[in-house]
């Protein structure tokens, strides 16, 4: 099976977390990663990857209520008119579709009383605008919170990896599922 993911953080250098997940998951055959912020504006090649993937992975870091502004910009240029929406668009209609998502924040800083002043699933909303106005299918979404590895922010690395590694396997899980069903 050909898994497309599309690797939303703009600095994998910078990152435990999300290169973690990434590492893992490129342990396994059929598993391509997009890296959005090499993207070079080949627009056509994006679109036909999406086309060729028999499910597409969004894995990103939750940044200021959204996803980082690299996968912003691929969002933007890649769903255009008359391939993700218009009269001839929607030929990602019933594509499968998992977000793959890590926040450094608790889950209890997402409500109306929390430093997020929302729950999730407020902001979740927003972020799937684009690819539900494409039509796909979005089976799933996997987040972890507490993805904090850096000290001076109240980060712990160890448990970061810990639960980097046990995301990615929730991810393997929930795509291999889909698939079997699919068969």
């Amino acid at each position: 099976m050909n898994i497309l993911v599309i690797n939303g953080h703009p600095d994998l250098s910078k990152s435990v977390a999300n290169a973690t997940i990434l590492a893992d998951f490129a342990q396994h055959s059929g598993w391509h990663v997009n890296h959005v912020a090499d993207f070079a504006g080949d627009i056509e090649e994006e679109q036909a990857a999406l086309l060729r993937a028999d499910l597409v992975v969004v894995q990103f870091p939750f940044y200021w209520s959204t996803y980082p502004s690299v996968l912003k910009r691929w969002v933007d240029e890649t769903f255009t008119f008359g391939f993700a929406f218009g009269p001839e668009g929607s030929k990602l209609k019933g594509k499968p579709m998992l977000f793959s998502v890590t926040a450094g924040a608790t889950e209890d800083s997402y409500s109306e009383t929390g430093f997020n002043f929302q729950p999730f699933s407020a902001y979740q909303v927003a972020y799937e605008h684009p690819f539900r106005a494409a039509e796909v299918d979005i089976v799933d979404t996997i987040i972890t919170f507490e993805m904090n590895a850096t000290p001076e922010e109240g980060g712990d690395k160890a448990q970061t990896l810990a639960l980097s590694h046990q995301h990615a396997q929730r991810v393997i899980t929930a795509v291999n599922n889909v698939l079997e069903v699919s068969k």
